[in-house]
């Protein structure tokens, strides 16, 4: 029986998302790397055929023409062939409205590019900040029809698009079946159908400092005890174990994937907690919530957080973290550009860690995920539309992504771009060799202010050292409300 997601079935796009991460597992079903030496282009390894999964960043253990063992660059599939070229319009001025205000520059490099190879063409960044831009988004592009390109985040916003009927169908379009790695593809497809192109790769895992912990001869953390273990140490020591942005939602609420990601035994059960939580059939004072939140107070009771954690931001973190005031910035891959922004220093210093929170044998080892996800704009005018598809086009063409790739620190998934100019790309792209689960937060598909946000409120007060049991109760109440029940 096929379901209808016109209908606001919830089910659909939950199935999709447990289909994704099925593609992610099978996508690093094939990483057998071996931890003697780390992953880094063009240098030695031991084991030939072990690889760190199957992806645009991806590297491979195989014999050079000289019969040693080095390691290289997986080819990578997309679902169409060989890549497509970009295709060309004629005139015609669009928008394109996105939240990454870091890669501004990069994105007027490319539209410089565009609008030379397409005489006549005008594309004009509107940029909002990731939090504005998820509650106000869909508003300001659904009463502005010359906003004919711009990227939605995974889950809940991406769904509010669909349902409003924003997304044009693209998935005839070569240029983003033959240019987009396969399994990446998965987050923008709904009922079988493209609609949008995820642009980025990301690793929402923590980002730690290599060189300190190398000096200072700690161990990276693998169990939560050792984390625990880890902080007090780290404190003793004068430094910020977890330089953990709690006070900007869009980072700070990243470390909650390492939370969700082993609190239940499969993903279909950790689908059907969330799903319950937003039906309002069941609320925070459940045992697995409260053992989440059970969690965030121990760590914030070892000292794994900053002081005054509820107000430390975006700005302050990736600053502490570059300048080794912390050891650990709980972020993901794309915060490491602003990170080499303060220290440039620190490129090449920066590796990845997963954050397991159990001390049993884990069932997932890191947090992956596919997102600014590239859309047309299914209401702009015709001429609107083509010049938006011609734009996209552009920004899928390997060349293009490994540039962007390259400037922003930005793993994508675009095929057959080259990221060996990034150091810090590099050194993160062992973490494909792990078991990965897709970024859990983005089961979440209701509009975040009605529980995400109350539900990240709750564990930042949780941190903070607030009565749990009265705490989760109070949070419960304001979900309850949120939904109307």
């Amino acid at each position: 029986m096929k379901i209808n997601i016109k209908t606001h079935s919830k089910l659909s796009f939950r199935f999709g998302v447990v289909a994704s991460v099925f593609a992610a597992l099978v996508a690093t079903s094939l990483a057998t790397v071996n931890a003697e030496t780390t992953p880094i282009l063009g240098q030695r390894c031991e084991n030939e055929g072990s690889n760190t999964g199957i992806s645009s960043t991806s590297l491979i253990c195989v014999k050079d023409k000289a019969g040693n063992l080095v390691w290289a660059r997986v080819k990578v599939n997309s679902s169409g062939g060989q890549p497509q070229p970009a295709i060309r319009v004629s005139g015609g001025s669009i928008e394109f409205h996105h939240w990454r205000g870091e890669d501004q520059a990069y994105f007027d490099k490319i539209i410089s590019q565009f609008q030379a190879a397409n005489p006549g063409t005008t594309v004009k960044q509107v940029i909002l900040d990731s939090t504005s831009y998820a509650n106000l988004a869909y508003s300001k592009i659904s009463t502005n029809p010359k906003a004919a390109i711009f990227a939605t985040m995974r889950g809940a916003q991406f769904k509010q698009f669909y349902d409003g009927g924003l997304l044009r169908d693209i998935s005839s379009e070569r240029f983003v079946t033959n240019n987009i790695v396969k399994s990446a593809l998965t987050p923008g497809i709904v009922d079988g159908k493209i609609y949008g192109a995820p642009y980025q790769a990301l690793f929402n895992n923590p980002l730690y400092n290599a060189d300190m912990f190398a000096k200072k001869g700690w161990k990276v953390p693998t169990n939560f005890t050792q984390v625990l273990a880890f902080c007090k140490t780290a404190k003793a020591a004068g430094v910020i174990p977890f330089a953990w942005p709690a006070a900007t939602r869009g980072n700070g609420g990243q470390i909650f994937n390492s939370f969700l990601m082993n609190s239940a035994p499969d993903i279909a059960t950790l689908t059907k907690n969330i799903a319950d939580l937003e039906a309002g059939t069941t609320d925070l004072t459940t045992a697995w919530f409260k053992g989440i939140a059970t969690k965030y107070q121990q760590m914030g009771d070892a000292g794994c957080f900053p002081d005054n954690v509820s107000g430390y931001n975006d700005t302050v973190a990736p600053s502490d973290f570059a300048l080794g005031k912390a050891a650990i910035y709980p972020c993901g891959t794309f915060c490491m550009a602003a990170v080499t922004k303060v220290n440039p220093d620190m490129a090449g210093k920066m590796k990845m860690m997963g954050l397991i929170l159990t001390d049993d044998k884990p069932i997932y080892e890191g947090i992956t995920n596919n997102t600014f996800i590239l859309s047309v704009n299914a209401k702009a005018s015709t001429k609107d539309q083509q010049v938006a598809r011609a734009f996209m086009s552009f920004l899928l063409q390997p060349s293009i992504a490994q540039y962007y790739g390259v400037a922003s620190s930005q793993h994508t998934s675009v095929v057959n771009a080259d990221y060996s100019a990034n150091v810090d790309l590099l050194n993160t792209s062992d973490i494909m060799g792990k078991k990965l689960l897709l970024a859990p937060r983005f089961l979440f598909l209701l509009p975040q202010a009605k529980v995400r946000d109350v539900v990240e409120d709750a564990l930042i007060a949780a941190a903070t050292g607030s009565n749990l049991t009265t705490m989760l109760a109070e949070k419960s109440k304001i979900i309850k409300q949120n939904l109307g029940k």
